[in-house]
């Protein structure tokens, strides 16, 4: 499994999680931090977002949804600046129910989180 991770992600979160992977011999997943993600196998992998819509979501991450994407994004108030330390915490801490959730899913979707943590929620 392929996981894509937009350039808002800091470089370290992504640079952890590979290093957590590392240690995981039976699950075969692959870390990137990138922009381009035109050309990837939208089967197997995985790009993770940062939405600041207000309401519903942001129109790319809708048309990457509807392009066929799997799509697991950041949902961050607009009025707020990317808090960098605090995403970081909450996607590791959610990362155990990231991997859940996308373990089960063979079709497109769309999960959301916050800051606040506590869970994902399917948005399609």
């Amino acid at each position: 499994m392929e996981l894509y991770f937009d350039l808002n992600y800091p470089k370290n979160l992504a640079d952890a999680l590979k290093l957590l992977h590392n240690l995981d011999e039976t699950q075969e997943i692959s870390i990137q931090r990138t922009m381009q993600i035109d050309n990837i196998d939208k089967e197997n992998s995985i790009v993770f977002l940062v939405d600041s819509a207000k309401k519903g979501l942001d129109i790319p991450i809708v048309k990457h949804f509807e392009d066929g994407y799997k799509v697991i994004a950041f949902k961050m108030k607009s009025s707020n600046s990317l808090d960098l330390f605090r995403l970081t915490l909450m996607t590791l801490s959610l990362w155990p129910k990231i991997l859940q959730a996308i373990s089960n899913e063979t079709t497109p979707f769309v999960y959301t989180f916050t800051y606040a943590g506590t869970k994902i929620t399917k948005m399609r």
